[in-house]
């Protein structure tokens, strides 16, 4: 597996399992067990993706990117999934951290 193909990956894994606890807090009963454990299971592959990604790339490239991507998604699905705002100031940062996202992967 490409290291590209490993952080893609991670990060979606990571950004569901982030989504899956917020909606598991919101749910009732058995609903909020299926999405605990759907985010304990995203987490658990995040984990091992993360793994095979740090054995291939440089942790000084790999971290900052896939840290940077997972505030970009979970800001975006935030918004998508749960209705939370986005405003003037979180787009700016957006747009700041895919700037440095850019210019790290460049680096590498």
């Amino acid at each position: 597996m490409s290291s590209t193909i490993a952080i893609v990956l991670a990060v979606l894994c990571n950004t569901a399992a982030q989504g899956a606890m917020k909606a598991a807090n919101g749910a009732q009963d058995a609903a909020g067990t299926t999405w605990m454990i759907a985010a304990l299971a995203a987490y658990g592959l995040s984990f091992w993706l993360t793994l095979r990604v740090y054995a291939i790339t440089p942790l000084s490239v790999a971290s900052p990117v896939m840290a940077g991507a997972t505030f970009v998604l979970v800001t975006l699905i935030s918004a998508i999934a749960f209705g939370e705002s986005i405003n003037a100031l979180k787009l700016a940062g957006i747009a700041c951290i895919a700037l440095g996202i850019a210019l790290l992967a460049r680096s590498a």
